[in-house]
């Protein structure tokens, strides 16, 4: 039986100005419970797996760290898969490729994990080199990983950094150095995504964090769509020039577009609750359900800054106005093992306009689907209701996939048309679109 999935709201309207609605609800605080089997994945950047003579080598791991080898290298990891950019800095292939990644387990610290706040600290170390061995490039050694996240969502990546020995971009010798504890990358509130009891996705922070370098090539913040940014300045202003173009934008597009930060995925188990004290009289009963395996993920976000659909003026058409635009698209991936069946559909609430209102079967629209690796397909075009019928007043498909659909993603969009009868009043008015997953 399909389950619904959490729902989000985007806001539509037929004038000018128009505020965004999203629905959610906010998870109740818990306390932080001891963990001591947590998992930390991560595939560094875009950038790492392609680079400039290849996906960079991840070498020499040590401790309770582990390689996990994706397609970009001829291997064949599904445990950690991104969607490609502009949703994460991956790049774009088709088929899709999955990226190389490095898994830390047995993580101990303290979760909520009804926020994810806490700390959980990882031992074991990998080493990354993005050049071949002739350039003798140094070795850049990442150890004992730590991350921490507040309430609120918000926190950072933490590691021991160190460079070996070798040579810099200009053919300069340089020493190995050993910088301690440094910030790696840090991520604003709200971005956790796939908060469960067992763990939840990291979003880094990058576009438009800035950064002046003390040499060397200086950021570059004139990229359209402020396609520009860094990982920690922390970071990025200690390591040598040697290493440092990796991590900031010192131009645009291409492969500049690669250098943001990757989502990582944090797992754990939370402590379980200690046994009762027997009784004499009483016994308590306790049973443990585990949650099911579901290897992969279905993952769905509204792309765009916000979640406002601006029709603007509508436009006097004989009998009725007429007003056009465009939802901002929905980016569903889809890795889980089995490939299920999904949809996302969507319903919109009556306009409203201070005191006044028309009916939401007013507006119709036409489904798309594209950047399609996933066997999705678009759902069916519904006319609006001023020429017959509900229009989107009641739930219309926006794209599906089929039982045994391949694995990727898709890009759902949907061209929106509005007409409402000429005897409607004058205002801007207000309306939310409400979409909802099933899987």
């Amino acid at each position: 039986m399909a389950r619904p999935h959490a729902a989000k709201a985007v806001a539509v309207g037929a004038a000018a100005l128009l505020a965004a609605t999203v629905l959610g609800a906010t998870p109740a605080s818990a306390a932080a419970a001891t963990v001591t089997d947590a998992t930390f994945v991560w595939g560094l950047s875009g950038y790492a797996q392609v680079g400039i003579f290849g996906p960079w080598n991840v070498k020499d791991l040590t401790g309770n760290a582990a390689l996990l080898t994706g397609s970009v290298s001829g291997g064949s990891q599904t445990q950690y898969v991104v969607a490609p950019a502009p949703a994460t800095s991956m790049p774009v292939s088709s088929p899709q490729k999955t990226p190389n990644a490095v898994r830390f387990t047995a993580g101990t610290g303290t979760v909520d994990p009804a926020t994810g706040a806490g700390t959980l600290s990882f031992t074991g170390s990998y080493t990354v080199n993005a050049y071949p061995a002739q350039f003798n490039a140094p070795n850049e050694v990442y150890k004992n990983p730590v991350v921490t996240v507040a309430a609120d969502g918000s926190g950072a990546l933490t590691a021991e950094f160190s460079l070996g020995a070798g040579t810099d971009v200009s053919g300069n010798p340089t020493p190995a150095q050993d910088f301690g504890r440094l910030k790696l990358v840090t991520f604003d509130a709200g971005s956790l995504s796939g908060l469960a009891a067992t763990g939840f996705r990291v979003t880094p922070d990058y576009q438009g964090v800035e950064v002046t370098v003390p040499d060397g090539s200086a950021q570059n913040r004139t990229c359209a769509n402020n396609q520009w940014g860094s990982w920690a300045p922390e970071f990025v202003t200690t390591v040598p020039v040697a290493v440092r173009p990796h991590f900031y934008s010192t131009g645009c597009g291409g492969t500049q577009d690669y250098k943001p930060a990757l989502p990582f995925d944090i797992g754990y188990t939370v402590a379980s609750t200690p046994d009762p004290q027997p009784s004499a009289t009483e016994q308590d009963v306790r049973v443990t359900v585990p949650q099911a395996e579901q290897p992969g993920e279905f993952v769905w976000t509204i792309d765009g800054t916000n979640g406002l659909v601006d029709l603007g003026t509508a436009v006097a058409a004989g009998d009725h106005y007429r007003a056009t635009g465009s939802i901002n698209p929905v980016r569903v991936t889809d890795t889980r093992k089995g490939a299920p069946a999904w949809s996302v559909s969507a319903q919109v609430s009556d306009f409203a306009a201070n005191g006044t209102s028309f009916d939401g079967k007013y507006l119709g629209w036409a489904p798309k689907a594209t950047e399609n690796t996933g066997g999705a397909v678009a759902g069916a075009t519904v006319a609006s209701g001023f020429d017959g019928g509900n229009g989107l007043k009641r739930p219309a498909t926006l794209g599906s996939a089929a039982l045994d659909h391949a694995k990727g993603s898709v890009l759902l969009g949907a061209d929106l048309t509005l007409k409402v009868p000429a005897s409607v009043g004058a205002g801007t008015y207000d309306a939310t679109l409400t979409l909802t997953a099933l899987s």
